[in-house]
């Protein structure tokens, strides 16, 4: 028997739905706009951190429940599985080499929970094409979730022309990197979520994120 409740539940999942739509259709469209009110930085694949977020103000993602909101913020640090903060010399440019990363934890560390799982992946900067978020790129880096969005496992191969692509050994779906990491092949109904990434201009020149996923990570 339907409840007020249940109507109540229902109406709010359909609003959650329509809320992740719009916002992978208009984030790209919009990621511009945040990365010109920093100055440009990120256009030329550097972002300047002091003054604006912190190094030490990094990996805010706080409690319990993660999510693609929560799991980087502006000035989280990339970090490796040993909760390395990963340089901008840690895969060779043009390469097309990726490596599995992680958000720091405050205080330091990975933050190992599923779904932060990250694809960190670096080809030359003009191989990039739209929908890719490009000005979530720096220097080539690009990041995305490695949580597949057709049954939650985690991306962890590579295939296609030079291993370009990614691939989810589950169902054999794959994504495109250059290309947004879109769908293309497999069931996955959708690309992987995009994590703006930039170079901390300072010091050792650390990869961070410059603000969180840009949509759900994986199954809606």
């Amino acid at each position: 028997m339907s409840t007020n409740d249940d109507t109540d539940t229902d109406a709010q999942a359909q609003s959650d739905v329509d809320y992740e739509e719009d916002r992978l259709q208009s984030t790209r469209r919009n990621a511009a706009k945040f990365f010109a009110a920093l100055g440009g930085a990120a256009a030329v694949g550097s972002f300047a951190v002091t003054g604006l977020y912190g190094l030490d103000e990094s990996a805010r993602s706080g409690g319990p429940d993660y999510n693609y909101q929560t799991l980087y913020t502006q000035g989280t640090r990339v970090v490796d599985g040993e909760g390395n903060p990963v340089t901008v010399d840690a895969i060779p440019q043009g390469s097309g080499e990726s490596m599995t990363v992680f958000p720091e934890k405050e205080g330091g560390g990975a933050l190992k929970v599923p779904i932060a799982t990250t694809l960190l992946v670096r080809f030359s900067q003009d191989a990039y094409e739209e929908p890719t978020m490009l000005d979530g790129t720096a220097q080539g880096y690009s990041a995305y979730s490695a949580t597949c969005t057709h049954a939650g496992c985690t991306v962890s191969q590579r295939t296609g022309p030079n291993d370009q692509n990614f691939l989810c050994p589950c169902h054999q779906s794959v994504f495109n990197p250059l290309q947004g990491a879109k769908v293309v092949g497999g069931p996955a109904p959708r690309p992987l979520p995009q994590l703006p990434v930039g170079i901390a201009e300072e010091g050792d020149q650390l990869i961070i994120a410059t603000g969180p996923f840009e949509a759900h990570i994986g199954v809606e």
